[in-house]
């Protein structure tokens, strides 16, 4: 099956699965549905899949849907804990309706991708499903915990979003793996390729956030500074500015009062550069990654799906 057949069924498929939900949510549900991104989640499924007869194809799909949708639910609650007003240039939805409405919808997604899960003839999907949403779950909960705490490491953060990304992406992989009957090398292969690639794509999150520009990357930023997360531009900044240390931890506390001190301090410093040099060095660890896989139809299909996704965080950043 190639790809263009693929996401067509997949898209189709995914309105088939709004559609059978309760009338009162669907326009809610549609109108987060159809704010879509680049489906990268529903891709790793695929790439990772050796689809040979409809039967295969048919599971790849159908759990490309849960994995979607269990990312789309996050979404949704992010943007209410971040208080965030767009995504991908469109309101986000607690700002269409109530803040409750919107908590609820996300509960809807993720209940709904764990009912599809538990219909597979066998317990496998529904396990691995459940392992990640939980894993990713705890990875937004460690984060939190995090917050204010500017003592974080570059180790500690970097796992805390391989919980909160990495675990999602690598349960993409796994599936796409598992439902065509790969070996446990390549399953293992496959799980640490996509950890780091979610590893990467939060990292150009991050950056993307106190760096970006709202234009650009159709989203609301510098959320993080607001809210005191402690990310990967202000753990390097921190490792650039030991000497007056306490003095800029205040500052990154009272963000709104020295908002203009701090970009100064981003630039004096080329943190954006010692950003990008951390996702540049991160993308080549990738690469060999892909070298080293031992099925050359996953290696392409993953290489071409790495390429868009560097392409994009080249684009916006670099």
């Amino acid at each position: 099956m190639q790809i263009e057949e693929f996401t067509s069924n997949f898209e189709s498929s995914l309105l088939n699965e709004i559609n059978s939900l309760d009338h009162n949510v669907q326009n809610l549900v549609n109108f987060v549905l159809n704010n879509k991104g680049k489906r990268i989640r529903p891709l790793l499924v695929y790439s990772c899949c050796d689809i040979t007869n409809n039967e295969i194809a048919d599971s790849a799909i159908k759990a490309s849907i849960i994995v979607e949708l269990i990312h789309i639910a996050t979404l949704v609650h992010d943007d209410v804990i971040d208080n965030a007003d767009t995504r991908r240039n469109r309101k986000t939805l607690h700002r269409i309706a109530k803040t409750n409405e919107a908590i609820l919808v996300g509960d809807i997604l993720f209940s709904h991708a764990l009912e599809m899960a538990a219909s597979f003839p066998n317990n496998m999907v529904c396990r691995e499903v459940a392992s990640a949403t939980k894993l990713t779950c705890m990875g937004e909960v460690t984060q939190s915990f995090a917050q204010r705490n500017y003592n974080t490491t570059l180790k500690e953060y970097e796992e805390i979003l391989i919980g909160k990304t990495g675990k999602l992406f690598a349960c993409a992989c796994r599936l796409g793996a598992l439902l065509s009957s790969q070996n446990t090398e390549t399953i293992d292969k496959v799980t640490s390729f996509a950890e780091n690639l979610g590893l990467i794509y939060q990292l150009y999150d991050d950056t993307l956030d106190v760096f970006g520009s709202e234009q650009n990357s159709h989203k609301t930023l510098q959320t993080d500074l607001q809210t005191q997360k402690v990310t990967l531009p202000v753990i390097k900044l921190l490792e650039s500015c030991r000497a007056n240390r306490a003095e800029i931890i205040n500052k990154l506390k009272n963000y709104s009062m020295y908002e203009q001190d701090i970009t100064l301090l981003f630039d004096t410093h080329y943190i954006k550069q010692q950003c990008l040099n951390e996702i540049s060095y991160k993308l080549q660890e990738i690469d060999n990654q892909l070298d080293n896989m031992n099925s050359k139809n996953l290696h392409n299909k993953m290489k071409i799906l790495t390429e868009n996704v560097c392409n994009k965080i080249k684009t916006n950043i670099f």
